[in-house]
C-alpha cells in the first residue's frame, strides 16, 4: 500500500511539473523595446480646476488709531 500510494504521488508529481513547464514555453510574447521612452501629449489631460481650500486673504487692512484730546476752559 505504501509503495503503490508513492508511485501515485511520482505520477502526479511529474504530470504537474510538466504542465508548469508547458505552460511557460509558449510565452514568447512581443514585448515593447526599452530604449523608446514613452510618447506624452501634453493636450490629452483637462486641466484641473484650482483648489481653493485656503481662505483668501483681504486685498488691504488698516487701523485707525486717535487720541482724544480735552481742552480746559479756564
Amino acid at each position: 500500500m505504501k509503495i503503490l500510494r508513492q508511485l501515485i504521488f511520482t505520477f502526479v508529481a511529474i504530470a504537474g511539473l510538466t504542465l508548469a513547464v508547458s505552460a511557460q514555453k509558449n510565452s514568447n510574447q512581443q514585448k515593447p523595446p526599452k530604449e523608446k521612452p514613452p510618447v506624452i501629449n501634453p493636450g490629452d489631460k483637462k486641466p484641473k480646476p484650482p483648489k481653493e481650500d485656503k481662505p483668501k486673504k483681504p486685498g488691504m487692512s488698516y487701523f485707525v488709531t486717535g487720541k482724544k484730546i480735552v481742552h480746559d476752559m479756564v
